[in-house]
């Protein structure tokens, strides 16, 4: 079968194939080659459901409620909060560690 480009670009290739998806591979020697696909939509991931730990518990960071992954988790999530309450957050460790050790800083690094 051969089609011809119109002055606009397009090609049709007649009501049978109307609304259908193809992708085109150009190929090096100029020839086109149009492959017929089928698109499957991701589904939006759901926000976790908030619940409320029958104690009344929070997850540390001022959260006004939790998820059951925070409930399943919840000793690890306290040890870490006092973790971070007794040394500082990662980013405070770090500038306590570089103002104790200037040699480590190269000298295309910015200021503290």
């Amino acid at each position: 079968m051969l089609k011809e480009v119109g002055a606009s670009g397009q090609i049709s290739l007649g009501k049978k194939y109307a609304g259908r998806l193809f992708k085109v591979i150009t190929h090096p020697d100029g020839r086109f080659e149009l492959i017929p696909v089928r698109v499957v939509v991701a589904a939006q991931p759901q926000a976790p459901e908030l619940l409320a730990a029958p104690d009344g518990w929070l997850p540390p960071g001022g959260y006004e409620g939790c998820t059951q992954w925070a409930l399943d988790n919840r000793v690890a999530l306290e040890n870490y909060a006092r973790q971070v309450e007794a040394e500082g957050t990662a980013a405070e460790q770090l500038e306590r560690f570089l103002a104790e050790h200037p040699e480590s800083l190269g000298d295309d690094d910015g200021p503290i």
